[in-house]
């Protein structure tokens, strides 16, 4: 049986799954070049076709990741399109009349606002649902909106709207959470946290007879709320930049960020494993922004974060009281917070702890499939998440033509040997890497990296500086092998993280020996895992560097300029490469060279 799914709200993408197993997924960002974009896949769903050579016809089932979560903001994308002046802006004309008034407005008084401002969003796939909204009832949106959606897809691929099926958002999360995790513990407890999903913001489930049951839900949990607002009031955009407050977050201090944390302790009560809201505020923008003006921004993000471990601390253990299973798979936005997923980690009353890689609104698509797959598909079990090198690959034709018409001032050589490469990392070169099938998701996991010396701090100087142009706190993170970080991680419960979605200490002497790889403040390390079986090639590459410097680790981050998506094209590939200081591109067997040390 194969089954379609996809995901059209934030972070849209398809995916292809063929009894059982996942074969291709790749997000819309990847083709059209809008970081973080949103709404119907198009173009996801066409590539995801092609690489697995579907054709329509042979889709037992096309299934859509939520019922209506993000019906406007699929056709306005305010993550992908807005600057943060546009969500302040939104703030103000939508959300404090709205909260702090009790001013009567729906979503499309709001979307109506930003068509002026975005004219071009009038040329979106479900532009004909705004049209029909403003002769509707806002209750009657969610009915009109999945009208449109399974036209939309029938249109494109020529098939019965009764093939086209709609799961509930968080069931999504759920199963992508439960079937992501390659080594499944036994009995699981799963976990969902996020700003909102069809219904809420948390729920908890546990596994009955092969079926997921779910045993509560609430919308009162805030707390991916409050990381989203947080980040806008710390001048970065929400939706993309959460990840930037918890990389701060260590370089504050208790005497900077207790305010703040006092503050955040104002919005849940958590009694059991219940999440109640507090109704001490009616809204999160406006009570932060006046409670927390002129507080320092490191302690703000440091009250957030310290606020954020404890929350999790005391929910998840209350939830293993109450439930009596203690090996927690989490998923959902709050499922990303990595060093909250290691203080779980660390608690002695937790057995284990799985979050998936991509476990927040870009993975639902393969939920979705996941979810269909378990009801419609009894032949054939489930294939639990072997990996995401899920994406396309390069053309030898389309890198040879990009490098004749792009790159003739720059030497060219083919079959560069893994032993060349690693020379060339030792000696402080700084080299892109685009071999194989590209990743799915946010994490480069060596296919579409950019790679570097571990040991020497100059690599994140020139990285920063003249490649990513990233925010100085941010830390970078390593490829280590799966036999060398027995060596290196702090990991008594023998966590294993392919993914790059857990943060380790490291054992002494190693913060020393790899100081670009590890966060300045507190010293940690998200690395990904990687067994030889999983990418051979990037596996030996590292092998090689080990040979060198005695360490089985790289330097690896995504190949993509700031704000930028991560290439998918030789095209995309060389105009990174052209546009920014990276001194060797690897292209399949083809190397570009700007700079060499023999």
């Amino acid at each position: 049986m194969k089954i379609l799914g996809l995901c059209d709200s934030i972070e849209s993408h398809a995916c292809l799954i063929e009894d059982g197993k996942l074969l291709a997924a790749i997000s819309e960002e990847r083709l059209s070049r809008l970081k973080a974009d949103a709404g119907y896949p198009r173009k996801s769903i066409d590539k995801v076709l092609k690489i697995t050579n579907t054709k329509p016809h042979e889709l037992d089932y096309v299934v859509i990741a939520g019922f209506d979560n993000g019906i406007f903001q699929s056709i306005y994308k305010p993550i992908a399109l807005f600057s943060v002046k546009n969500w302040i802006e939104q703030n103000e004309v939508f959300w404090k009349p709205k909260l702090l008034f009790n001013k009567n407005l729906s979503g499309l008084d709001d979307y109506l606002y930003w068509e002026k401002k975005f004219p071009k969003i009038k040329k979106n796939d479900y532009y004909s649902f705004i049209k029909i909204a403003k002769k509707s009832k806002p209750e009657a949106y969610k009915k009109i909106f999945n009208e449109i959606r399974k036209k939309t897809i029938s249109n494109q691929l020529g098939i019965s709207k009764d093939k086209i099926k709609v799961f509930r958002h968080e069931l999504c999360h759920q199963y992508y959470g439960l079937y992501s995790q390659q080594q499944q513990k036994k009995d699981p407890l799963i976990l969902t946290l996020e700003g909102r999903g069809d219904d809420s913001s948390a729920t908890i489930s546990v596994v009955e007879k092969d079926q997921i049951k779910e045993k509560y839900r609430t919308n009162n949990a805030m707390l991916g709320r409050i990381y989203r607002y947080v980040t806008l009031l710390l001048g970065m955009k929400p939706g993309q930049h959460e990840y930037k407050v918890m990389g701060l977050a260590p370089y504050g201090l208790r005497y900077h960020g207790l305010k703040s944390l006092k503050h955040f302790e104002n919005f849940n009560k958590i009694v059991g494993h219940r999440i109640l809201k507090l109704k001490k505020f009616n809204d999160v923008y406006f009570s932060s922004r006046k409670i927390l003006h002129g507080e320092r921004f490191d302690g703000i993000a440091w009250g957030l974060q310290t606020y954020t471990e404890s929350f999790l601390k005391k929910w998840v253990l209350n939830c293993i009281k109450k439930f009596k299973k203690k090996n927690i798979i989490f998923s959902g936005g709050v499922a990303q917070n990595i060093k909250g997923i290691k203080t779980l980690a660390e608690e002695k009353n937790i057995s284990s702890i799985w979050a998936g890689p991509i476990s927040g609104d870009g993975s639902l698509a393969i939920g979705a499939a996941w979810a269909a797959t378990k009801k419609f598909d009894k032949k054939n079990k489930i294939k639990r998440l072997s990996s995401i090198y899920l994406g396309s690959e390069m053309n030898d034709l389309e890198i040879e033509r990009v490098i004749n018409k792009y790159c003739k001032k720059f030497k060219i050589k083919k079959k560069v040997s893994n032993k060349n490469v690693a020379n060339w990392i030792s000696k402080g070169l700084v080299v892109a890497r685009c071999k194989g099938r590209m990743e799915f998701g946010q994490r480069a996991l060596g296919n579409r990296s950019i790679l570097a010396d571990p040991r020497r701090i100059s690599s994140v100087e020139k990285i920063n500086s003249k490649i990513k142009y990233r925010d100085f706190w941010m830390p970078f993170t390593p490829s280590i092998t799966y036999e060398g970080c027995k060596k290196m991680l702090v990991n008594p419960k023998k966590i294993y993280s392919p993914f790059m979605t857990m943060a380790f200490d490291l054992k002494n002497g190693y913060p020393e020996k790899i100081p670009a790889v590890i966060h300045p403040a507190d010293k940690t390390t998200r690395p990904q895992m990687l067994k030889k079986e999983d990418n051979r090639d990037y596996y030996e590459l590292i092998k090689e560097f080990e040979k060198i410097s005695g360490l089985p680790v790289l330097l690896n981050t995504s190949f993509n300029l700031h704000g930028d998506a991560i290439v998918e094209s030789p095209l995309q590939a060389v105009k990174t490469f052209l546009k920014s200081d990276i001194d060797i591109l690897i292209l399949n067997e083809y190397t570009i060279i700007r700079r060499q040390i023999n």
